[in-house]
């Protein structure tokens, strides 16, 4: 039950929906150039959930407490991300059977693909797979923080390792982040300030590694049962994928039935979200149980929501 459970909660972490079995599989329809258009959007977003969640006010925890949060995001998919300017994958080939140098299709987050038509009486068109149709990308981690000395806090998301399935193989996820009190240093200073730093890294397999740091600067006033808080911060995510290409070579004599040839395919990407701005408020209704919500804006936006208990 206990293995279940985590590998229940590590494709979670994935996303609902997204799960590294579907991106390989779609991703295996493109060459690099076009897969990176395809495959953007997930970055974005992916890296957008991936760091949010992080804090709940800029007070850091006293030296051995500790407090168990899960965090659960969605980001919001632009509707101009959801198609791409897919190019002719056999503009190169000395027979090429279509007619149009590029075609609208879906992003991984579109609908319907794209189909590239033909210049010969009955020959198929070539057709681009399609999206998920997704309006926004869901996501969730738990996290632990632990204070320690000299107005620091300590920060841990991780699932063990584990084998998703024989095609897939291995499942790993870790994070790890400092806070520090900048408040301590100004002597009756009405606000709580802190800065933090995180860095994540998830393998999927030999298929997918995606790599983030995020920098926090954070503030938050508590009044009573409330808290606001926001901050500003800065992140970065890159996104590599290994896998092969199957590309068609059509033979002018026989058109009808191509040959194929294996291409090894590397894909190194990063996110477009650098910058970010959170505002959100934080309710301790019960002794040692906080429930938070905030809002992230950057270039994808995003709701985090969570609940943390603390001892």
């Amino acid at each position: 039950m206990k293995k279940q459970l985590i590998l229940l909660l590590a494709l979670t972490l994935i996303a609902s929906l997204l799960v590294a079995e579907t991106v390989e599989e779609k991703l295996q329809k493109f060459g690099q150039e076009n897969a990176k258009g395809f495959i953007q959007p997930f970055v974005n977003s992916f890296g957008n959930n991936l760091n949010s969640g992080f804090y709940n006010t800029a007070k850091v925890l006293k030296p051995l407490r500790f407090q168990f949060s899960l965090n659960l995001t969605a980001s919001t998919i632009p509707s101009s991300d959801k198609t791409f300017m897919v190019q002719n994958p056999f503009l190169n080939d000395p027979f090429n059977p279509y007619i149009e140098t590029e075609i609208e299709t879906a992003t991984i987050f579109g609908k319907d693909g794209g189909e590239f038509t033909s210049n010969y009486p009955g020959f198929a068109p070539f057709a681009m797979p399609g999206g998920l149709d997704l309006k926004m990308m869901p996501f969730a981690v738990p996290q632990v923080s632990v204070g320690l000395p000299l107005g620091n806090e300590i920060l841990v998301r991780y699932f063990p390792k584990m084998e998703i399935n024989e095609d897939i193989g291995e499942f790993t996820f870790y994070g790890l982040g400092l806070k520090h009190s900048i408040s301590q240093y100004i002597p009756f200073f009405p606000v709580d300030v802190a800065v933090q730093g995180v860095m994540q890294k998830m393998e999927v397999g030999d298929i997918i590694k995606i790599d983030a740091v995020a920098a926090n600067a954070e503030i938050s006033k508590s009044i009573l049962i409330f808290t606001l808080y926001g901050g500003l911060g800065f992140e970065k995510t890159n996104f590599v994928a290994e896998y092969s290409f199957e590309q068609s070579v059509f033979d002018p004599n026989d058109p009808a039935n191509p040959s194929t040839t294996t291409i090894p395919v590397k894909l190194e990407l990063e996110s477009d979200n650098t910058m970010k701005t959170t505002i959100g408020l934080r309710l301790s209704p019960f002794p040692f149980v906080k429930i938070y919500g905030d809002y992230n804006i950057a270039n994808y936006n995003s709701l985090n929501a969570g609940l943390a208990i603390g001892f």
